[in-house]
């Protein structure tokens, strides 16, 4: 006969729950990350982990190589993580779910897509909050396959921005396919007004040809383009407007609007 082990109920204190959210939005994340997310130091946030995989809720990833490879240990959310966010309410849960075994390059992935969504946010502060396809809810309206992260401004006079990436190399006919999804699920909900275009292209290459298309279509929304390397520069004024892109001059670039065009 089995022998009954009873298992251990932890009560999830409003700290943990936050790194949890976390941990969440970001899908893999390193202690760094939270850290400057949160704005806490980096010994606390690693207690706090330290406490969270001893409890179950979340795991980790790391062996020695990645000493050697400079990686950081990589946390994720475990199945208990999972469950417990689920039961109190967050709908996007079940995405942790899938394509449980990660190749270190779909996690640098995932970090760098992290990385870049908190580029984009951090010349504007407090104006705009970001959120990652891990949170997107039933009122936040999204294609499928859903962008990474959206962001959402404080006031309803601020507008919203969907963010795509492309990498170096990336086929243009990809490139056109997604764009066109945006435009016609925008024509699909004519009677909201859909969020603005972030692209954030690999190198300046692909950059060109993504101008180069959207310049040739109509769109209901504004799109603004920018290379990898101008968005980890810490500027503000990075974001190329395709159709007022002249080439064969110097470029001209912008912030982003925060506030919605007169018409």
């Amino acid at each position: 006969m089995r022998k009954y082990k009873p298992r251990t109920r932890y009560k999830i204190s409003d700290n943990q729950l936050l790194l949890l959210l976390w941990v969440m939005k970001y899908r893999f994340v390193s202690s760094d990350v939270l850290a400057e997310s949160l704005n806490k130091n980096r010994s606390t946030i690693y207690e706090r982990l330290s406490v969270l995989v001893d409890q179950g809720f979340i795991s980790k990833f790391y062996d020695k190589t990645y000493r050697l490879r400079q990686r950081p240990v990589i946390y994720y959310l475990a199945p208990a993580g999972i469950q417990y966010l689920r039961r109190a309410g967050y709908e996007r849960t079940q995405l942790h779910y899938k394509n449980k075994d990660f190749t270190d390059t779909q996690i640098d992935e995932q970090f760098l897509f992290g990385e870049l969504a908190r580029a984009v946010k951090k010349p504007y502060g407090k104006r705009f909050a970001l959120y990652t396809k891990y949170q997107f809810g039933a009122d936040m309206f999204y294609l499928s396959p859903p962008s990474y992260a959206k962001l959402v401004g404080e006031t309803e006079s601020t507008p919203d921005y969907f963010i795509e990436y492309f990498p170096p190399f990336h086929e243009s006919w990809k490139i056109r396919k997604r764009i066109n999804q945006h435009i016609e699920y925008a024509a699909e909900h004519g009677e909201y007004t859909y969020p603005h275009l972030l692209i954030i292209c690999g190198n300046q290459s692909t950059e060109k040809r993504t101008a180069h298309m959207v310049a040739s279509l109509y769109t209901d929304f504004d799109v603004f383009i920018t290379t990898q390397d101008r968005l980890q520069s810490d500027k503000e004024t990075i974001w190329l407007k395709p159709y007022d892109t002249e080439w064969d001059q110097e470029l001209e670039l912008h912030s982003l609007s925060l506030e919605f065009a007169q018409s």
